[in-house]
């Protein structure tokens, strides 16, 4: 068996002990709400979604469906596959660009990094693992230069444009190659296709920044327009990406904790300004290894938009420019191991970094394990943010402490008093407990804020029920019917009340 070969089957061998156990892990956060009361609902041609947006992952997800069921495992298999993949391409265009020891170390990197979990084992965030995998792939055939090939990647390309839209900068990657490595010979036409194809993706998502801002302020209950500070946003941003992957320490869902002193922030942003001035020089130099500083940044570059439509940090939107840093770690180290007196010594230090990533990476997918494991993980890191609290609040009614959940629950309205999810959920633990009135006062303080949550309408239609009122009782109910006619617990009702 040749030495890549032997690699490759490494990589996969490390991924599946990583990953493979935690297989069976339930559906967890955006899971339920994208996948567990969507997916049966899917019909073509409209299973993409189309013409909101455009998710070629909502189509595997149909395909899964439908062969599977609706199983957890099937579906995380496929962000599983998608990393096995990308790992092996990282190790394919290290080789080719620089060495196999490079390309070794950085797909080892790349593979084992527990900042990949959230892309990899939360089956949400599997589309951030397919958007690479396309990309990497799109970028290999365009190193082949035959003219098959070249075609083939733009329209490899293409998929990866239709699986998020992330990948509107994209085609930066195919510059950045052209650009760091091609140098003289740089071939202006080939790029021509792909900075099209990312034109007529910038058209149609702009078009949608208003529905999408729209979105965020309903599903948060907290004002999203304007825009934010870039001098703020990104030093932060940069450099709380660093510190997780030199520290992949407190890995959390939420990254709300984002408050620092002036000497922290100052701190900061002279670590991003000296990361980003090498990254200049080596773009007026052009130096190889200055692509992967640039890999790092342009694989962000959707995500630093100061349009508020994402969060300012997030583990998922680092996946694929931790391609980029792994292949820093990789040039790094063989310059170490090139020399004879540090060889030893480098294995050494190698062998303890890749066992401690390798261990932090189990870690942190047994906290994906089920909503609950998830939670009280998430209620560790992220205290601030009204989401966590809500979150905890199910986990105590999951396990019978009504008390607590209300505390929970009441402890997030406080983080924000225009929480209508955590108004229904304290209203509904009420409803468990038997405290109708203050049910009915929480119900309807979420109803006032978000009319279209129709757990609330089902939950007051019961409690006017038991009380008597029928005529009310079928009101809420119809108005619930309404709003979420599929739902098979208003089926029930239905049959009860009307």
């Amino acid at each position: 068996m040749s030495a890549t070969r032997k690699m490759l089957l490494f990589l996969s061998v490390c991924i599946a002990f990583l990953y493979l156990p935690f297989l069976g892990n339930a559906f967890v956060s955006d899971d339920i709400g994208g996948i567990v009361t969507q997916v049966s609902y899917w019909v073509l041609p409209n299973a993409l979604g189309w013409p909101d947006y455009i998710h070629l992952n909502v189509l595997f997800h149909y395909g899964i469906y439908h062969v599977f069921g609706l199983v957890p495992w099937a579906f995380r298999l496929l962000n599983i596959l998608f990393h096995v993949g990308s790992a092996m391409l990282v190790f394919a265009i290290g080789k080719k660009l620089a060495n196999q020891r490079i390309g070794a170390i950085a797909a080892l990197c790349f593979a084992i990094h527990p900042l990949a979990t959230e892309s990899v084992v939360w089956i949400a965030g599997g589309v951030y693992a397919q958007h690479t995998f396309f990309l990497l792939s799109s970028l290999w055939l365009y190193m082949t230069k035959t003219t098959k090939a070249y075609w083939w990647s733009v329209c490899v390309f293409i998929l990866c444009l239709l699986t998020d839209e992330k990948t509107i900068p994209f085609a930066l990657f195919f510059l950045s190659y052209e650009w760091f490595v091609e140098k003289k010979k740089i071939s202006w036409k080939k790029l021509i296709p792909f900075f099209v194809v990312s034109s007529g993706l910038i058209l149609f998502y702009g078009s949608k920044i208003g529905i999408r801002t729209a979105q965020l302020t309903a599903s948060s209950y907290q004002e999203v327009s304007g825009l934010m500070n870039p001098l703020i946003q990104i030093p932060v941003a940069l450099s709380s990406y660093f510190q997780l992957f030199v520290v992949p320490i407190g890995l959390t869902l939420y990254h709300s904790e984002l408050s620092f002193s002036w000497w922290e922030f100052a701190v900061r942003s002279i670590i991003v300004f000296v990361f980003l001035g090498i990254g200049v020089f080596a773009l007026v130099k052009r130096k190889p290894w200055g692509q992967w500083i640039w890999w790092f940044v342009i694989g962000l570059l959707a995500t630093l938009t100061p349009l508020k439509v994402g969060w300012i940090v997030a583990e998922r939107y680092v996946y694929l420019s931790l391609v980029g840093l792994s292949m820093l770690v990789g040039i790094g180290f063989d310059m170490v191991l090139s020399r004879k007196k540090m060889f030893v010594p480098g294995l050494c230090v190698g062998f303890f970094v890749f066992v401690a990533l390798c261990t932090l990476t189990v870690y942190r997918n047994t906290q994906w394990r089920t909503e609950d494991t998830l939670w009280m993980a998430t209620a560790v890191t992220s205290p601030s943010h009204p989401p966590t609290w809500n979150n905890m609040g199910d986990v105590y009614v999951r396990q019978g402490n009504l008390e607590k959940a209300t505390e929970m629950f009441t402890r997030a309205i406080h983080l924000n008093p225009m929480y209508a999810d955590a108004y229904h959920n304290l209203g509904h633990t009420y409803v468990l407990m038997g405290r109708l009135g203050e049910a009915k006062e929480a119900l309807l303080k979420a109803i006032d804020i978000n009319p279209l949550l129709w757990q609330s309408y089902r939950d007051m239609a019961v409690i006017l029920y038991e009380e008597g009122d029928r005529e009310a009782a079928k009101t809420y109910l119809l108005k619930a019917i309404q709003i979420a006619p599929n739902d098979p617990t208003l089926g029930k009702l239905q049959e009860l009340i009307l």
